[in-house]
């Protein structure tokens, strides 16, 4: 992996300015098949790669308590590793550039945090502050975006109001939200014709707890720490109560998962009125289950921002999961297969998933908790085999060939993929592929869904680019 390449590719998306693009210019653009070859129509099916898999693909790869190991684990694992040549290798240049997003490697729990120093947060606004001043930015009309509208921005920090020490107020998600670098759902890109919001973070979900460190000077907005990221969600989308309320809905023994792309809840048994939604991977208090649905604990927010909780229901042929599903490579496969043709939203854009969300929604309906950044996915593993990104592709394959397909992540340090298996000596994978490709005469085609390619079609599907190959296993 090299660290240097990653620094450079981090540092210009994020600070470059960037010039004027003529939009008669701008190469042709077109929509990439609904199958790319040269996958075929029944790889589009979940069944076909499973009866592939050598042995009983409902073997259980880990069980729950294992599971737990490995996030105690991922709590605290070194930055250091080797790679097949011996080489020591080191992320801590990556952690530092996810930093400066509020994207974080090492797990934390925001019940824990019972105070911290104001010149701590200071430091985090003066970053957000800096960047939305200096960096270059292009509103939806891609005109750049206006210089009163990056002062109001900065003066709704309220970088004064910040005490010297900050004793956090807690609080709990009540609804599928954005996660923002800047107090604003603005969209902001990074050059004249870009689609990737520079605002936009990770996506939060509904029943997970925060540490709210800090408000915007309207209160329309909280900084919050959730377990892995720093960043601003609109205070009507969060319920400030206790530890112990908070614990109540969030931690229950009892518990259901969503397992499909989003699952409705409703505020009556007859399914009438429709409330909310819960996305895959979260999961809400679990009070009762019947033939006639599940009934479950829904946290909302009152008037005066404080947590109440209701009850919801949720019809019986849901599809959720009593507990965390078992982790097997059926259930790994099926589940990745239900966000099929989803589209592409970066860090949760339009609440639709870049990569890394993808792969992490899929393992956290198995109770895996992974971090939103791709080198922190690739690194939450006990067995990451790691090689330079120039390593020939036959060698890549050596290895690759080892790995049991559905509980192996493989990419880089700007894209993950799961592993399906091999093809009449083609390689498979299904990932959420925001890339494009370019046809015969040159034409850029874009796919922009999760999708099923083979590991050589260009972008973050091909081989020749990875760098980890990660098997979640014990």
């Amino acid at each position: 992996m090299k660290i240097i390449v990653c620094l450079v590719s981090i540092s210009l998306m994020f600070h470059l300015s960037y010039t004027t693009i003529d939009a008669e210019e701008l190469p042709k653009l077109i929509a990439a098949p609904d199958i790319v070859p040269p996958a075929t129509d029944e790889m589009q099916h979940p069944e076909f790669w499973i009866s592939r898999i050598t042995g009983d693909p409902d073997r259980l790869i880990m069980t729950p308590d294992q599971i737990k190991e490995l996030d105690k684990k991922n709590r605290s694992r070194t930055l250091d590793w080797k790679d097949i040549n011996g080489k020591t290798i080191t992320f801590d240049p990556v952690l530092k550039d996810g930093n400066f997003m509020g994207i974080h490697y090492y797990r934390i729990f925001p019940l824990t945090i019972e105070s911290m120093p104001g010149d701590s947060l200071r430091v985090w606004m003066k970053t957000i502050h800096d960047y939305i001043e200096n960096a270059q930015f292009w509103d939806r009309r891609h005109l750049p975006y206006p210089a009163q509208s990056k002062q109001r921005l900065i003066e709704t920090l309220d970088e004064d109001s910040i005490p010297e020490t900050i004793v956090p107020e807690y609080g709990i998600i009540v609804k599928h939200t954005l996660n923002r670098v800047a107090p604003s759902f603005e969209l902001v890109y990074p050059n004249q014709y870009g689609w990737l919001d520079r605002f936009q973070n990770a996506i939060l979900e509904t029943g997970m707890p925060v540490a709210i460190l800090h408000r915007t000077r309207d209160s329309d907005w909280y900084y919050v720490r959730s377990e892995y990221s720093l960043g601003w969600v609109s205070a009507g989308n969060v319920a400030v109560g206790s530890v112990k309320q908070i614990k109540y809905l969030a931690e229950s023994e009892n518990f259901v998962v969503a397992t499909a792309h989003k699952v409705p809840i409703y505020a009556d048994r007859e399914f009438k009125t429709w409330i909310t939604d819960f996305y895959m991977g979260a999961r809400l208090r679990l009070v009762d289950s019947t033939g006639e649905g599940y009934r479950v604990q829904v946290p909302y927010r009152r008037e005066d921002g404080s947590l109440e909780s209701a009850n919801g229901w949720i019809k019986p042929d849901a599809d959720v999961s009593i507990g965390f599903q078992p982790y097997t490579q059926r259930n790994v496969i099926t589940t990745i297969f239900k966000l099929l043709n989803r589209p592409y939203g970066w860090g949760g854009t339009d609440h639709e998933r870049d990569c890394v969300g993808t792969i992490r929604a899929v393992f956290r309906t198995f109770g895996i908790c992974m971090p939103r950044w791709t080198t922190y996915e690739l690194y939450s593993a006990d067995h990451v085999t790691i090689f330079p990104a120039d390593t020939p592709k036959n060698i890549k394959y050596r290895y690759l060939d080892e790995c049991p397909p559905g509980i192996t992540v493989c990419g880089f340090n700007w894209h993950v993929v799961l592993y399906l298996g091999k093809v009449d000596g083609v390689r498979y994978v299904i990932h959420q592929n925001g890339y494009s490709y370019h046809d015969a005469d040159g034409t850029e085609v874009r796919v922009g869904r999760v999708s099923v390619n083979h590991t050589e079609l260009e972008g973050g599907a091909d081989i020749r680019n990875w760098t980890e190959l990660s098997v979640f296993k014990p």
